[in-house]
């Protein structure tokens, strides 16, 4: 009998993904421009405010980069250096960065918020992807081995092998059946769980999309 044949995602998630590719999400981009506003500098340029890190590691899985991103208090204080560093260029970074918090601190709070959640979803969609992953390899040799009994099942019976049986065929269909439609649900699972990770990442890996 064929495997199900629903679509897996057709490109495994690349290591090393930059964190910069959050900055196309629209919740991240809204609050920047708060900050932008909040400060009185329009023609300051449109940092990304965000920590340059690397959102995966080998195999896919989150980064430890991406833990530190979710700490509070590095990614408040990474984000309040990164704006001084655009508002106050020429100062002491430490006196601007006060200053930053000063000046814009409800703004920041909010856009730190709003980053935490979008490297929350990035982290359990990331997760997810992994698990998913695992489950489907143990899920295909279970499809393999129950398509195999069914075939055997069929073949003894065919040949009238002692103790074949039209119910021990059924009993194997069902297995078969069964662990073919797991496999089915599994894939559909992991394909709405890659559609969460797209819209956590506000688009697709490709870098270029950044510009």
């Amino acid at each position: 009998k064929a495997t199900p044949n629903l679509p897996t995602p057709r490109r495994q998630i690349p290591a090393g993904l930059p964190s910069d590719l959050l900055v196309r999400r629209p919740d991240l981009t809204a609050g920047r421009e708060r900050i932008y506003a909040s400060a009185r500098r329009a023609d300051a340029a449109r940092k990304s405010l965000l920590p340059s890190l690397r959102l995966t590691g080998s195999g896919s899985n989150g980064s430890s980069d991406l833990q530190k991103a979710l700490d509070p208090s590095f990614l408040t204080w990474s984000i309040a250096s990164s704006l001084a560093q655009t508002l106050y260029q020429g100062g002491a970074p430490s006196a601007a960065a006060r200053a930053a918090l000063e000046l814009n601190k409800a703004a920041i709070h909010d856009y730190v918020q709003e980053a935490l959640q979008a490297f929350r979803e990035v982290e359990s969609a990331l997760q997810v992807d992994l698990s998913l992953r695992e489950q489907e390899g143990f899920l295909l040799i279970e499809v393999d081995q129950a398509s195999k009994a069914q075939a055997a099942a069929e073949r003894d019976l065919g040949l009238g092998i002692e103790g074949s049986s039209v119910l021990e065929i059924l009993e194997s269909q069902r297995r078969a059946v069964n662990a073919r439609g797991s496999l089915i649900r599994l894939r559909n699972q992991r394909l709405q769980n890659r559609l969460n990770l797209h819209l956590a990442l506000g688009g697709d890996y490709d870098t270029s999309e950044q510009n």
